[in-house]
């Protein structure tokens, strides 16, 4: 999925239905502050594949993360953009003390990485603008006594509204609010069977954002 959506941008910023020059181009660097939370659901399987435990838990944490973006404007008012954050966000380490009675703590986390976001952006005379994009990131986990997770990903959609205050020689700076929803995400240990399996689900997966950007146009 992100190799074509990587090749629909890269069409639509050369091709000359929608022709690029520098004087059309921004860039840009944001530092964001996010809340992200989700509700997750943890299954443990015994050696007989016999549904053991399931913990269920919802949890919300707090990141900062900068990310880089370009953008072409294709008109006055509207501009396609393309967002991408060069660290991971780091979730916080959950923790199943005593898994099933006994003295083993399961320990998971995760990094979401590759965060990458295509948007198209309007605005007005005012400064006002507003986004709409979709997203997508890897999910990179990682576990303590419950085997080794299969990475994986998600997709979701970001909405945006901010203000543009355009300070000299070309450099704006941006305030702005955003909300993300993605899709569900499931992972488990490995396990070809149920047999000593750990599956973890997470549903829910939304989160909000405050950004500011410094952005120099040319």
């Amino acid at each position: 999925m992100k190799k074509i959506i990587a090749t629909i941008a890269a069409i639509v910023f050369s091709t000359s239905a929608y022709a690029v020059t520098l004087s059309d181009l921004s860039v840009g660097v944001s530092l964001n502050h996010g809340i992200y939370g989700g509700d997750g659901k943890e299954e443990n399987f015994d050696h007989l594949g016999v549904l053991e435990t399931t913990t269920k838990k919802s949890a919300a944490f707090v990141d900062s993360y900068a990310t880089v973006f370009v953008e072409a404007a294709l008109n006055e008012a509207v501009s396609l953009g393309i967002s991408y954050a060069p660290d991971a966000v780091d979730t916080p380490e959950n923790v199943n003390s005593g898994e099933a009675g006994g003295s083993t703590d399961i320990k998971v986390s995760a990094e979401f990485k590759q965060l990458t976001n295509i948007y198209l952006m309007a605005k007005s005379d005012m400064g006002v603008f507003a986004k709409v994009g979709y997203t997508m990131m890897d999910i990179d986990l990682t576990s303590e006594n419950a085997g080794t997770y299969k990475d994986t990903d998600t997709d979701g959609v970001e909405v945006a509204l901010g203000y543009q205050h355009e300070v000299d020689n070309g450099f704006n700076i941006r305030a702005e609010l955003a909300y993300h929803s993605f899709d569900d995400v499931k992972a488990d240990n490995g396990k070809s069977s149920d047999a000593e399996a750990n599956k973890i689900t997470v549903t829910g997966m939304e989160g909000a954002t405050a950004r500011i950007s410094l952005v120099k146009s040319f």
